[in-house]
């Protein structure tokens, strides 16, 4: 065997092989006829603008060299991030030892789960969900046994908090000798839908009082939200923080997704100093660049430009969510998604096969966009669904939907 024998059993994601055929597809194509992709979860339309010309670094008559930061990150960030950014967006502090910098959310999640998984413990996730975490794991050679909680379109795929609970502790004492790692996203990709604050403090209440119980919460989409914020921090909502990860990244309201600005929270000093290790030895170190960033973000004299930018992102991004509803509507596709916030919509296809849909749209009206089996583990719900990225110029996006609208046309 010339490679690592767990890779030729795991599938490339299909989010990315989708975005990579198009582009290789595209290549070949006249300007006029290249497919519209809407398949990448990133914010096309935001500004990083007010975040970037902030940085001294970079406009200084000589630049000074780009040093590795320490393995968590500058303390200078770690104590920004915990004095002030979710403090001026939810008026809640945090302690610096709790604060990691690191590259993206996606490295916050995957600090948190190597720091804990261990062969044969259990993992719990939504049954319809960001799922490419958990590949990360078998990548590094982890074993673990998988759960999937039930939801349906009526609560947006979004299990019940006393569904959760129950179907958790119950877990736990069944298996008393495994942990039970619940990852779960507190604003949901791809459906749009929030959890609430009281919610997901029920959740981590059960948490923090467990013995073998772990929360992950991903937060990444908290600040994109329509309808008012809540604090999306597990962490400060049960009375220690026990057995709690919140991951999080700048990417989504402020458009640096290349830039890998994350962080990961814990209050659970033995849970950070393992999620370190998988840090220290998975990338070194978090870069300057990042750090600076998180500097700017936190900065109290910065807030009022960086609430008025996500502010004017929000304001678009409903606009391309009410103009997709209405578009799509009058072909009879409904949207699964209460628009709470959002930069995806989440359709229902037409023919009960999301794959061909995808594959019809791609061939045929030069449109990409990700069947609803890209999230879920167990196939179920994600044959009838397709994700559609809505966070891209209205120009763009009113294109593609006539594109849509001319193919289903067409095909009746």
């Amino acid at each position: 065997m010339r490679v690592y024998s767990v890779l030729p059993q795991i599938r490339y994601s299909k989010i990315r092989e989708i975005a990579e055929k198009v582009a290789m597809k595209n290549r070949l194509l006249p300007p006029e006829e290249r497919v519209i992709n809407l398949t990448m979860g990133q914010n096309f339309i935001g500004d990083p603008t007010p975040v970037i010309k902030k940085i001294g670094l970079l406009f200084g008559e000589k630049i000074p060299p780009f040093l590795y930061a320490p393995s968590l990150g500058t303390f200078s960030a770690r104590e920004s991030v915990a004095n002030n950014f979710y403090y001026l967006w939810y008026g809640a502090r945090l302690e610096t030892d709790w604060v990691m910098i690191t590259d993206g959310a996606m490295g916050a999640i995957r600090n948190a789960m190597g720091a804990v998984v261990e062969d044969g413990d259990i993992i719990v996730v939504d049954p319809i969900t960001f799922i490419y975490s958990l590949t990360t794991l078998r990548i590094y050679g982890r074993k673990f046994k998988l759960e999937v909680l039930d939801a349906d379109e009526d609560t947006y795929f979004i299990p019940s908090p006393d569904y959760i609970i129950e179907f958790l502790d119950t877990l736990s004492q069944k298996n008393s000798d495994k942990k039970i790692i619940y990852y779960t996203q507190f604003g949901f990709n791809p459906s749009g839908a929030f959890r609430s604050k009281s919610d997901l403090k029920k959740i981590a209440e059960l948490v923090d009082d467990s013995k073998n119980i772990i929360l992950i919460n991903d937060i990444v989409y908290h600040l994109i939200r329509f309808d008012g914020l809540e604090l999306p921090l597990a962490s400060l909502l049960s009375d220690e923080g026990r057995n709690i990860f919140d991951c999080d990244a700048l990417s989504k309201p402020f458009s640096l997704m290349g830039l890998r600005v994350g962080v990961l929270i814990t209050r659970d000093k033995e849970l950070f100093d393992a999620a370190a290790k998988i840090q220290q030895y998975s990338i070194v170190s978090p870069n300057t660049f990042a750090c600076e960033i998180w500097n700017v973000v936190s900065d109290p004299e910065n807030f009022r430009e960086l609430k008025e930018t996500v502010e004017r992102l929000n304001k678009k991004l409903k606009e391309n969510f009410e103009m997709t509803r209405k578009n799509l509507g009058k072909l009879g596709i409904d949207i699964v998604s209460p628009g709470q916030g959002t930069l995806y919509a989440f359709i229902k296809v037409p023919n009960g096969d999301s794959e061909k849909f995808v594959d019809d749209l791609i061939e045929h009206a030069r449109v990409a966009l990700v069947p609803g089996t890209a999230f879920e583990v167990v196939p179920k719900y994600g044959r009838y669904y397709a994700r559609m990225t809505i966070s891209v110029t209205k120009k763009q996006l009113q294109e593609a939907l006539e594109r849509i609208e001319k193919f289903l046309r067409q095909q009746s």
